[in-house]
């Protein structure tokens, strides 16, 4: 049996592979459009529109990578987050205050649809605060995507 060979960065394939997942969300923004023309109900209306909102940025992102690896490289360096290292600290402590308010607003709701929005709510603030989180973890390195 042969093994199949590993699609890295450098590579046609992994190339294709960031281009289908593209095609891909497009096929979630198409079908997150045919639900909200088929749907007057407000919580689903909510799920498509938000689904559709990071099938887009997704997408955005994946270009991005794309970009970065065919055409010109994007460069991280410490000087690029020490001009904003304070805003970025106190952002950090907003994401986790928002983070501590989400999960008490949770544990004191009851309702299926309160705890559905909060339950999306949580997952996003943890998204962004371990996106931050990792930003800062960079200000004392060079990150080079070639």
């Amino acid at each position: 049996m042969a093994k199949a060979k590993k699609a890295t960065e450098q590579s046609k394939e992994f190339i294709q592979l960031l281009k289908d997942w593209m095609k891909t969300e497009d096929q979630t923004i198409k079908y997150s459009d045919e639900m909200l023309k088929k749907t007057k109900n407000k919580l689903v209306k909510m799920t498509m529109e938000m689904i559709r909102s990071d099938s887009q940025k997704h997408k955005a992102m994946q270009q991005m990578l794309i970009d970065s690896l065919t055409k010109e490289p994007f460069i991280l360096a410490p000087d690029d987050l020490a001009g904003i290292s304070d805003q970025l600290n106190r952002h950090l402590a907003y994401e986790a205050k928002s983070l501590e308010l989400a999960d008490e607003a949770l544990m004191n709701s009851e309702l299926f649809v309160t705890q559905y929005i909060l339950s999306y709510l949580i997952a996003d603030e943890q998204k962004h605060h371990n996106l931050l989180a990792k930003l800062n973890e960079l200000k004392r390195a060079t990150v080079f995507v070639t």
